[in-house]
């Protein structure tokens, strides 16, 4: 018995029953698992449909931007036990498993592609670039990234709208500096209003601040996901908040284009901009 075969028997006798629910073993040569839901979208936006052997289990949620191309492929469950018993020849993960899950699959002989955390475009096309080439698909990334570079130009071409936005989610999260929400609000010809407050990052929103300087656009986000929490003491319950939002113009993002660190950053600002674009 090789290497790869007796770490699998001895994982598939330590997991015992857990494997009963596996997908069975993958026999393609090219044979892809993603691990978690953005790896998911990286692997569904480039590989063959035959080429994938398994997808995370939140691949076909309403918050998943390719959920449509998810629909009837094999769910793998993320756990190195499960994806030694899958047998894939590539596995593709962002924040999903650990090192040592990392660790036992490069001893079974399992390739890993790590997808790079940024929102900018260039750390998300290199992470295109990289895992294409691990799916022998270096022309889908090739013609993904040129028709991402054509949209962004466009979109920067339009002038600008000299208007303030705020972005909101449920829980009144709101992205500063440093976020793809940034970024997605400016590449749509806005001001982020969290960044001109010096916000930086991901944080809560001061209802007051709101109140006295209330933006001009409002951008919504995962307002009808029953599946995000809502804190009972999250600003975007406050009646106030409520009446405002009312009265200033608000555009609700799908919440699939703002999920995934950035990838669908430029549809996120095509839709702000088609919506704002359109008469009142």
């Amino acid at each position: 018995m090789g290497g790869r075969e007796l770490l699998l028997a001895t994982c598939l006798l330590w997991a015992g029953p857990v494997m009963a629910q596996s997908v069975p073993r993958s026999t393609a040569d090219s044979a892809v698992v993603s691990i978690d839901y953005c790896a998911d979208q990286y692997v569904l936006s480039l590989a063959d449909r035959e080429q994938i052997a398994g997808l995370s289990p939140r691949a076909s949620q309403a918050f998943s931007y390719h959920r449509d191309r998810a629909l009837g492929l094999p769910i793998v469950d993320p756990s190195a036990e499960a994806l030694l018993h899958a047998a894939p020849s590539l596995v593709v993960r962002f924040w999903g498993g650990n090192r040592r899950m990392v660790s036992m699959l490069d001893r079974a002989g399992i390739e890993t592609v790590n997808i790079v955390y940024g929102h900018d475009s260039a750390t998300i096309f290199d992470n295109l670039t990289e895992v294409a080439a691990a799916l022998d698909q270096a022309e889908a990334s090739t013609s993904l990234v040129a028709d991402q570079r054509r949209r962004i130009a466009a979109l920067e071409a339009k002038p600008r709208l000299g208007l303030r936005a705020l972005y909101l989610t449920p829980s009144g999260t709101t992205g500063g500096l440093g976020t793809d929400v940034d970024g997605m609000i400016r590449l749509a010809g806005l001001d982020n209003m969290a960044a001109d407050l010096g916000y930086r990052g991901w944080r809560k929103i001061s209802l007051e601040e709101l109140i006295l300087a209330p933006p001009d656009v409002f951008i919504g986000s995962f307002f009808d996901d029953r599946s995000v929490a809502r804190s009972s003491w999250s600003p975007a319950r406050h009646p106030r908040l409520a009446r405002l939002m009312a009265a200033v113009r608000t555009v609700a993002v799908p919440g699939r284009f703002l999920s995934c660190s950035g990838l669908f950053s430029v549809d996120a600002a095509e839709f702000i901009r088609a919506a704002l674009d359109r008469p009142e």
